[in-house]
């Protein structure tokens, strides 16, 4: 008899083990499921705007106006649970002026893991677009990469930086993303955040001359070092002119 029962104990723990795996796998599913239907998925995004603003103030000198756009339009696309568009972010300046280290402050404070969150995407001309004769693969992955990775958490950061390297038309592919009536197979693209990056030349560039000789824009105190254009994506897009 006792040895019947040291045959048994085998069977026992493995049924427990086989209830076990099949409850986590139940609980996987059903908040695989949460996620991608429902429009309550917050996935890893964990904002933090009192840090965020504690940080632009002791780190980023001189943007003002930029620091209170960022934290107005952040706060009340955070805010809302049920945003009727996506956040598109918009920075623009002269080299130095804060807009790579200000987009990697948002990262950090809106999702744990900074830019190494698998729902924060990062995207560089140089690096994923070197290729302008490719464009219309370009625009066949870009669209892919999108839909795929809102699809899978609705809370997703998209950044595009050196937009002035785009290849021409490639972010109009974007356009169907930004609306306030993309909601595809239950899946809520209006919480997802966009930051364009452009890094503006001064007008000696664009006639030919050397940087600091005649034609290029001297630096003047009333002068914005950057400027930030915060909103709610618009009909246009950002492949728009203007």
């Amino acid at each position: 008899m006792a040895a019947a029962t040291r045959g048994c104990r085998p069977w026992g723990a493995l049924v427990g083990l086989l209830g076990l795996v099949s409850a986590a796998a139940a609980a996987w599913d059903l908040a695989s499921l949460r996620c991608n239907f429902g429009a309550f998925c917050e996935c890893d995004f964990q904002p933090d705007l009192p840090g965020l603003e504690c940080d632009l103030a002791q780190h980023l000198a001189g943007q003002h106006l930029a620091k209170a756009l960022v934290v107005k339009a952040l706060k009340a696309f955070v805010q809302d649970p049920a945003p009727t568009k996506p956040l598109v972010l918009s920075l623009h300046g002269w080299t130095g002026t804060g807009k790579s280290y200000v987009s990697s402050l948002l990262a950090q404070y809106l999702f744990q893991g900074g830019l190494r969150s698998p729902r924060v995407h990062h995207f560089s001309p140089v690096i994923h677009f070197p290729h302008p004769s490719h464009i219309e693969r370009y625009k066949k992955d870009l669209k892919s990469w999108v839909q795929g990775n809102l699809t899978a958490c609705s809370r997703s950061l998209f950044l595009f930086d050196e937009m002035d390297k785009m290849p021409p038309g490639l972010m109009e592919v974007l356009r169907p993303f930004l609306g306030s009536s993309w909601v595809v197979y239950g899946t809520n693209y209006r919480k997802a955040i966009f930051i364009f990056i452009r890094r503006l030349l001064a007008l000696g560039h664009h006639r030919g001359a050397p940087p600091g000789r005649g034609g290029a824009l001297p630096p003047t105190a009333a002068a914005p070092r950057m400027a930030l254009c915060a909103q709610r994506a618009g009909p246009a897009g950002p492949g728009a002119k203007g």
